[in-house]
């Protein structure tokens, strides 16, 4: 099994499938994950020459990029792991936590700091700035993230979550290489204007949220509950009136995958692989089946 890469700056080759690490947080995403299956689905990627890891240090509250280190051991220093930071969180007594976006120079320098320390590596090889801060000029974060790559704490700069004038405006001051993004084919992303950018600086696309939070996986009906400790619960296109304009457009893309000899997930991820501008594609693993299936559209 050979997994098509990307190059990257330095000529390091990326695997185009991007393990996403987000339910190693251990939260939002229901009562069914389990640490031992991620690390068996973990170990069979790298078997199959998966090397690029996806993590924040929001997920889980630092918790994600515990495990992550933990269960790499020696062998994250040969890998390209990517954390965002620029989230800042305070816990409640009720076990959530309260987050805000905060992407001021001091709160992202801690942040990485405290990345490093949980990743346990001397520099991370992609750094993202998770969500731009609407009230602030992002000059400062994109600044910030620069000065700590000429100090060798980060590796590749990253943006997630800006839109075409945001990036437009980070590549004013720093070498962005990497722009993280909700791709999938329920939506219309990325829009031509982001595409043209990435082409015209060097940009790789990475998209997330492929299977549009479980939508894509055919799992799921219009009988479907979420528990409350499942973030679907909260989002409209997995209730009511939402939920059944989803499931009838699953049905659709369902026909369409089974044309083509996939798997609905398999077809959704082949779809926003193809799409102009990706890179890699994010694809949250819980366990090892769900690795096998998703890897086949890479290979």
């Amino acid at each position: 099994m050979s997994i098509p890469s990307f190059l990257l700056a330095d000529q390091i080759s990326v695997s185009r499938f991007c393990f996403g690490c987000e339910p190693l947080g251990g939260a939002d995403w229901g009562d069914d994950v389990d640490v031992v299956e991620i690390e068996e689905a973990i170990e069979l990627a790298l078997d199959r020459g998966v090397n690029f890891f996806d993590t924040a240090d929001v997920y889980g509250l630092g918790l994600s990029e515990i495990r992550l280190s933990e269960i790499l051991g020696a062998r994250r220093h040969d890998l390209v792991i990517a954390t965002k930071g620029g989230v800042s969180w305070k816990k409640q007594k009720n076990g959530r936590a309260i987050t805000r976006i905060d992407c001021s120079p001091g709160y992202i320098r801690a942040a990485v700091e405290k990345s490093l320390v949980r990743l346990r590596l001397e520099r991370i090889p992609v750094y993202y700035i998770h969500w731009p801060q609407q009230d602030r000029d992002i000059a400062e974060a994109v600044e910030t993230l620069y000065e700590l790559q000429q100090s060798g704490k980060i590796g590749v700069i990253g943006c997630s979550n800006f839109s075409e004038q945001q990036l437009q405006r980070a590549l004013e001051f720093a070498p962005v290489r990497l722009l993280q993004i909700p791709v999938n084919v329920l939506i219309d992303e990325p829009s031509p204007g982001i595409v043209d950018i990435s082409r015209k600086s060097g940009i790789g696309i990475v998209g997330y949220n492929v299977l549009a939070s479980g939508l894509l996986t055919g799992k799921y009906d219009v009988n479907s509950v979420f528990p409350v400790t499942d973030r679907r619960s909260r989002l409209p296109q997995f209730s009511g009136e939402g939920l059944r304009a989803s499931i009838k457009r699953v049905e659709e893309l369902r026909i369409e995958a089974k044309r083509s000899g996939l798997s609905l997930a398999q077809y959704a991820i082949k779809q926003a692989l193809d799409k102009p501008g990706v890179e890699a594609a994010i694809v949250g693993i819980k366990r090892s089946r769900q690795f096998m299936e998703n890897i086949t559209p890479f290979v």
